[in-house]
């Protein structure tokens, strides 16, 4: 698959309860193998195990996180979880007779690389020498040894592509198995709006305006909290969000979230969008960063003008506050722009919670 020479990695795999083992097109074997051996080959490989392998190890992610979790947690269940390791090899060896026990296999891989599986692989090995060590011998890995023609590299190449473009389940995903988000799609759906929840899903409504999608929700719930850290986290990576590992979930979406607040923040943060964007077609340089890039911080500060409270407060004039929205907005990115530091890249200052609060206090908008 590269052109650029690499150091051979061989493989000794022990498979449990095994399958395959037929030579046409390609051979094939799969089976469980066991935390431990798959953590002992990053040890002694390090990334030239993934020397194919069209993704590099993220050293720190939330789907690295969730591994490690689930290793100290529930080390038997990881198999369940995981996706599992595709390795692709020269040659695959099997001693005599091996094959007549189905129970266990060894195989030899020659020229052996690992084209899906990185980030599992890496993070089991990161795991030696912590607590979590004695966990991996608990632990099994569903993995899939293919032997491919070293002659004709289009079909590693085809392999490794496929298995690495399947439909990525994102942690926004997640949020459909949530029971607060079925009791908001029921609650709003009493309000008059239709909230979708999956990402894919159309919704049945031709109003645009009786539509509330799920990640609209989250940063209109964002903005309004007190906190602007959830804001800016929204601003720097809106998948934060709905990470199952953090804490701003839970932060935005439990059972005391109220749906007229939820509702309400999304049609003040469309409000506020649509000022920008007007402020934004006749600005330049300071004034155009701000009004790009500083969106939710501006409408975080507009919707601190409001109160939570009100926001949720069934009496509370909703088109009153929206009617005067546009000159707040104005008022607010003139004062940011107006202070906002010398050499500064709006996307980055607004990516950053010290500064931003920095940068309002010098501005005299905090709420």
């Amino acid at each position: 698959m590269t052109d650029v020479p690499r150091q051979a990695v061989d493989l000794e795999v022990d498979l449990l309860h095994w399958g395959g083992g037929t030579a046409e097109p390609l051979r094939i074997f799969y089976g469980k193998v066991s935390g431990a051996d798959v953590a002992n080959w990053y040890a002694e490989h390090g990334a030239n195990l993934f020397s194919e392998n069209i993704r590099v190890v993220i050293p720190r992610s939330e789907i690295n996180t969730g591994m490690a979790q689930t290793v100290r947690e529930i080390p038997e269940r990881f198999g369940y979880y995981n996706n599992g390791i595709t390795i692709l090899a020269d040659a695959i060896k099997t001693s005599p007779g091996g094959l007549l026990n189905r129970d266990v296999l060894r195989i030899g891989l020659e020229s052996a690389s690992v084209v899906n599986g990185a980030q599992t692989a890496s993070t089991l090995g990161s795991l030696l020498g912590t607590p979590e060590e004695t966990n991996l011998s608990r632990v099994f890995v569903i993995t899939k040894c293919i032997e491919v023609p070293a002659d004709d590299p289009s079909i590693a190449r085809g392999i490794t592509r496929y298995a690495n473009t399947q439909n990525e389940v994102s942690s926004q995903d997640f949020a459909f198995l949530d029971e607060q988000q079925h009791r908001l799609a029921r609650e709003l759906g009493s309000l008059g709006y239709e909230y979708v929840i999956r990402q894919a899903e159309q919704p049945s409504t031709d109003d645009p305006g009786a539509i509330i999608y799920l990640r609209d929700a989250a940063v209109g719930l964002a903005c309004a909290a007190a906190d602007v850290g959830l804001a800016v986290t929204a601003k720097r990576e809106v998948s934060r969000l709905f990470a199952q590992t953090g804490t701003e979930y839970g932060r935005i979406f439990n059972p005391g979230t109220d749906p007229l607040l939820l509702l309400r923040s999304v049609a003040i943060l469309r409000k506020v969008d649509t000022t920008l964007n007007r402020l934004a077609s006749g600005a330049s340089g300071v004034e155009l960063g701000v009004a790009v890039h500083g969106r939710l911080v501006i409408a975080h500060e507009v919707m601190q003008r409001a109160s939570r409270a009100s926001m949720s407060d069934p009496a509370w004039d909703l088109d009153g506050f929206l009617d005067s929205t546009p000159k707040v907005v104005e008022s607010i990115a003139n004062s940011l722009s107006a202070f906002f530091p010398e050499n500064s890249y709006p996307g980055n200052v607004f990516k950053n919670r010290g500064r931003v609060v920095e940068l309002l206090a010098d501005a005299g908008v905090n709420h």
